[in-house]
């Protein structure tokens, strides 16, 4: 995408058209728990800001996209906009169970999972509009897309987007994982789940942006302004700068996403999905009345990794506590059916490679009449993966934190892995309650 660079110049102005950017007001985030192994302050936060506001202008090439989106925005179905008048109950601070159900069950109805043959996972697969970017002078991997829908020629455009998603990936992965190997990012890989997220998202007309983390796992200290900096470089477009922005983390980035309304600056946090990691506590360095600013929460876990389960539990009765909306999404064992693997990677697992790795692990016995898996995926000897690698599409590394096949293989058995399961309903729950208060 040959564009002209959106850059942050040291007045921290930008123009776009004749609309002068917005000045903004930052405000010094009181001080909380530490992510991965950092603890954290408030005065490192603060220092971390001020040293990372004398790093150069970044840029992140948006122009041509914001410029196809304005061309095409009187043609945007209003059909397509979030119904902020919906008669759905948004679950609040009563923790009403059965509200939080049937919220959940309508937004599935009206937002359903994407399936195979859907136009969205086409051009995702292509890595469409993907593109890579290196931010600022600590050059930041960055990689956005913008959605994108078929016109009347059959041709794909931008289209309008209604909020932005920012996606973050877990210890030992980066923001490549979530988009497809293309021209302008020949680094992506799209494993199969962080791709989903990403189709689901933009199948919904959100801009998506995945962030990698400076280290193996996040860092509230290191990633912090590295996380804002990104964003504030986004956010500086006139076109974009008021979309609501909503997180989504998983493991080490879910506590990072935790973290973020006390973190960023740069946008305005409209919801977040913390997935198999806990959240926030009431403590003396987060008080009620700072949780009572939380934007509505859904916890996305796996309720076999007992341990998480707990401290979820514990975040959740602190965040209604403080009157926060917060939604649950438990994430159980999935059944490996012959078309579990084809299913789950949206096609790039060819069928007759479904059948013939779920053979595989049932000729183990790793594998229950229920079709459930028997033993951990990550416990499987070497004889157990060089058999199913024997199965496996010959693109398929089969390397920890690299393979389609093994990220599947976690996510049914729903100990810990990054899932795009309920996705779709979760993001539309939020948006419900954000709405609300809007």
């Amino acid at each position: 995408m040959e564009t002209a660079s959106v850059s942050r110049a040291a007045s921290r102005a930008h123009t776009f058209g004749s609309a002068p950017a917005r000045e903004r007001h930052r405000r010094v985030a009181p001080g909380r728990g530490g992510v991965g192994d950092v603890a954290t302050s408030a005065r490192a936060a603060v220092a971390a800001l001020i040293a990372m506001a004398c790093i150069a202008a970044a840029s992140l090439r948006v122009d041509t996209y914001v410029a196809s989106v304005r061309a095409s925005a009187s043609a945007v179905d209003a059909s397509a906009s979030m119904a902020s008048s919906s008669a759905t109950k948004v679950v609040g601070a009563d923790g009403d169970a059965t509200a939080a159900l049937s919220s959940f069950e309508e937004d599935l109805a009206v937002e359903p999972e994407l399936t195979i043959g859907d136009t969205s996972v086409a051009y995702v697969a292509k890595g469409w509009n993907a593109e890579r970017r290196l931010i600022g002078e600590s050059k930041i991997e960055a990689i956005w897309e913008g959605p994108a829908a078929t016109n009347a020629n059959g041709e794909l455009t931008a289209t309008k987007p209604r909020g932005v998603l920012l996606a973050l990936h877990g210890c030992k992965h980066s923001a490549k994982d979530f988009f497809a190997n293309n021209t302008k990012c020949t680094e992506c890989r799209g494993l199969a789940q962080e791709m989903a997220i990403t189709r689901t998202a933009l199948s919904r007309r959100f801009v998506v942006i995945a962030i990698s983390s400076f280290g193996t796992c996040w860092s509230r200290d290191v990633d912090g302004p590295r996380v804002d900096e990104v964003l504030e470089t986004f956010f500086s477009d006139d076109a974009l700068k008021d979309l609501p922005l909503y997180a989504f983390g998983a493991s080490s980035g879910g506590s990072f996403v935790s973290e973020l309304p006390f973190i960023t600056h740069a946008a305005q946090i409209a919801g977040l999905i913390i997935q198999i990691a806990p959240g926030p506590r009431l403590s003396e360095m987060t008080p009620t009345s700072d949780l009572a600013r939380y934007p509505p929460t859904v916890f996305s876990h796996m309720p076999r990794d007992e341990r998480t389960a707990e401290f979820v539990k514990m975040s959740i009765e602190d965040l209604r506590f403080a009157g926060v909306k917060v939604l649950e999404s438990k994430l159980n064992p999935r059944a490996i059916t012959p078309q579990y693997f084809y299913r789950e990677s949206f096609g790039k697992i060819k069928t007759t490679e479904s059948e013939a790795l779920r053979g595989s692990l049932k000729s183990f016995n790793l594998i229950d009449k229920d079709d459930l898996l028997t033993e951990d995926p990550r416990a499987f000897d070497t004889i157990h993966v060089d058999m199913l690698a024997t199965h496996a599409p010959a693109w398929d590394t089969m390397l920890p934190d690299m393979s389609d096949v093994r990220e599947l293989l976690n996510v049914a058995h729903a100990t810990h892995e990054l899932s795009a399961q309920d996705f779709a309903a979760n993001l539309a729950w939020l948006i419900r309650a954000h709405s609300a208060h809007t």
